[in-house]
């Protein structure tokens, strides 16, 4: 049975189909006279290739060489194959802001559905097939903009939805994910391989990690944004070791950013840690300083208080 066959249907598969010859160069594939883009699961056993073209798009799914399924979508894209042969493609349609996340079995049956008021960006399956991620980008929707959605796919539901944490100001997207099923801890993989976790139940358990990072290495929103939060946690009564070891990283932001607003957060910021630590003539020259870059930094009352104290 040829290529040319298996398109004249919307779906087909078969078990007795013959071995192909193919071939791969990067990331694209070539199958006779299909070429696209391609995942090949991890074990090495399944290939997803698919191809986009007008909106008359195809994929195949290859099992030890031979095709097992293939059929048209309008706009497949960000496919992956996981070694049970379950695979996801998003459609990506020509329809404005709007996509929609598949999830298939190796026999054609689609497992999951979700209809997204927003393009599709990066996604991800486990390596057993039971769960998939995908990230819907910026969108009009506010139901549906920057959501993470995570399936469960054996019980064919969606198990929540949220915006991220780590999305940043800048829409600093995940570009890959990783699965850990027996311990359910969904891996969020960003630039520079900065790595956060999350609960297969949807709560975020690298907070911390994350806001440090965004002092020492994240653009100006991620540094500014993580310092709000710092800021509003040094009125606390406690004092943790997390924010001595931010004094260097903000003092690396003082050469970072030019910023007189910028810098003016950061000097009150380091003030109010001084202030934890006891050093009050510390406090007093990072608050002088805030104030000199920006006269509304919020430490005119507790300045003038520290210099009573003397």
């Amino acid at each position: 049975m040829g290529l040319v066959d298996f398109f004249k249907n919307k779906v087909k598969h078969s078990q007795k189909s013959p071995k192909l010859n193919y071939s791969t160069n990067g990331t694209s594939i070539s199958i006779g006279e299909f070429t696209g883009e391609y995942h090949q699961s991890s074990k090495g056993r399944f290939i997803l290739a698919w191809k986009s073209s007008g909106d008359n798009g195809k994929y195949i799914l290859l099992d030890r060489g031979k095709i097992k399924l293939q059929a048209k979508m309008r706009h497949p894209d960000n496919g992956m194959v996981s070694n049970s042969g379950v695979f996801l493609l998003s459609d990506l349609t020509s329809k404005g802001m709007y996509g929609v996340f598949h999830v298939i079995n190796s026999d054609g049956e689609t497992l999951i559905k979700q209809r997204c008021r927003a393009n599709l960006g990066s996604a991800g399956i486990s390596d057993d097939g039971r769960f998939a991620v995908c990230q819907s980008l910026e969108s009009t929707s506010k139901s549906d903009s920057c959501r993470l959605f995570f399936f469960d796919i054996k019980n064919k539901k969606l198990l929540w939805k949220k915006v991220p944490e780590t999305i940043g100001s800048e829409l600093n997207w995940a570009k890959s994910y990783r699965f850990d099923t027996k311990r359910k801890v969904l891996y969020l993989i960003h630039d520079k391989n900065r790595t956060y976790r999350y609960t297969f139940e949807g709560t975020f358990l690298d907070s911390k990690l994350y806001r440090h990072d965004c002092i020492n290495s994240g653009n100006d929103i991620e540094f500014l944004e993580a310092l709000n939060g710092l800021k509003s946690e040094l009125s606390e009564s406690t004092y943790p070791q997390e924010y001595v070891d931010l004094i260097v990283p903000l003092e690396k932001g003082l050469k970072r950013f030019s910023d007189r607003d910028t810098r003016s957060k950061i000097h009150r910021v380091l003030g109010e840690i001084s202030l934890l630590q006891g050093n009050n003539a510390e406090a007093i020259k990072h608050f002088e300083t805030a104030l000199k870059l920006n006269p509304r930094a919020g430490v005119k009352r507790t300045l003038e208080k520290l210099k009573k104290i003397g």
